[in-house]
């Protein structure tokens, strides 16, 4: 396996872009000792390096590594460019720097989410939305909505599962406000940590 320094030198992202990308690698890194602390530090920071490794590529370039990489395309993601980067993302990540499937797995979910995620999966999913230095009203508000449900909540995982609902509930809503089409998988990821949320409940 790689380590962050031959990632880091391989980029070809915008400075803005690497700065997201190292505030995702500590937001992860925290949220794994929070939550996953059986996670392997040094895995999930190169897992969040890599998350937006191909996010500036242009969407013809996307297209050729799809294919190349034999990644079936669902007709959502072929009208949805922006989507693919998480899934050219995680095939370099194991094809070119030999990360685990597991780390590879969390980059390919990264965007959407899914239902019944992963530790990895979730830790690199939200790094992502609570990030420092986001500073999209939502992404802030996000990073608030955690903060206090940290502080209110008695049992940490409730916390986690909430902000979850949160962040899927956020992306829906900002989706049909642009017209756009939403992703089956974040909705059935938005309704199973609801139904988690409320199997805990009663």
């Amino acid at each position: 396996m790689t380590d962050a320094n031959a990632i880091l030198s391989s980029m070809t992202i915008s400075e803005g872009r690497l700065k997201h990308t190292l505030g995702v690698a500590e937001a992860a890194k925290e949220l794994a000792r929070v939550h996953f602390p059986a996670l392997d530090e040094k895995t999930v920071e190169l897992a969040a390096l890599m998350h937006d490794y191909t996010k500036e590529y242009p969407a013809e370039k996307q297209f050729e590594l799809c294919a190349h990489y034999g990644i079936e395309l669902t007709e959502e993601e072929k009208t949805t460019p922006k989507l693919l980067h998480a899934k050219t993302a995680a095939m370099i990540a194991s094809d070119r720097f030999s990360l685990p499937s597991d780390a590879c797995s969390a980059i390919y979910w990264h965007t959407t989410g899914r239902a019944n995620m992963t530790p990895f999966e979730i830790v690199i999913y939200l790094a992502d939305y609570i990030e420092e230095f986001r500073d999209d009203p939502s992404c802030i508000k996000l990073r608030e909505f955690y903060k206090k449900a940290m502080q209110k909540e008695l049992d940490k995982t409730t916390a986690l599962y909430k902000t979850l609902v949160r962040s899927f509930d956020t992306t829906i809503k900002h989706l049909l406000a642009d017209d756009k089409l939403i992703c089956s998988n974040t909705v059935q990821a938005r309704n199973f940590y609801i139904n988690q949320l409320n199997a805990v409940t009663f």
